[in-house]
């Protein structure tokens, strides 16, 4: 492991470096799914991907940080998850994660992700409120997000428009007291995966 954060069963999160910067370009480029960004799919190229991660390092403490996701064995860096608009005083902020290693999604490695994120989050920065928004089309992530605890909080309708359609964003929140009962359902689930 190199410069591991946070370590999970499969997976650990580390700090983004530069020379994440060119795989992130290339996830980009080779993206299929078309629900990433607001304007589409829009190759990143690798010097805005290293102004990117330069620029989130350079406020102490962070609006924003973003972790790398390393599978432990081979030690592949396979995508990012975050803590973004990080409110020290309110203790709010918002997550997002991105598995950009096309052969790693549906594996459960962004679950994992997302639990570690949430540990940290909640125990170490000791947020009280989480939210998470979904473009409505990618019900995939909308069904991840409830699943690892988050209840529906709301929506921003006709928020987007693509090929001539408006969609909605959803918007879900996590508080420290859901999340409490989402990781020991998550720690269930672990250890019975373990006992097989």
């Amino acid at each position: 492991m190199h410069n591991p954060m946070l370590v999970g069963e499969r997976i650990y999160l580390r700090p983004l470096e530069k020379s994440d910067a060119e795989q992130y370009a290339i996830w980009s480029a080779e993206e299929t799914e078309r629900f990433w960004d607001d304007e589409g799919r829009l190759p990143v190229s690798q010097l805005l991907a290293e102004k990117w991660m330069t620029e989130m390092y350079e406020s102490s403490p962070p609006s924003d940080l973003e972790l790398g996701i390393c599978i432990k064995d081979g030690d592949r860096f396979i995508g990012e998850v975050g803590l973004y608009d990080i409110d020290y005083i309110n203790r709010t902020a918002e997550t997002g994660s991105y598995i950009g290693d096309v052969s790693a999604r549906g594996q459960g490695y962004g679950p994992e992700a997302k639990h570690l994120i949430l540990e940290y989050a909640f125990e170490h920065l000791q947020l009280i409120s989480l939210i998470s928004t979904v473009w409505e089309p990618n019900w995939r992530s909308a069904q991840a997000v409830r699943r690892q605890g988050y209840r529906d909080a709301g929506r921003l309708v006709g928020r987007q428009v693509r090929e001539g359609k408006h969609y909605d964003w959803l918007i879900f929140q996590l508080t420290r007291e859901d999340w409490l009962a989402a990781r020991e359902a998550y720690r269930e689930q672990v250890a019975s995966r373990v006992a097989r």
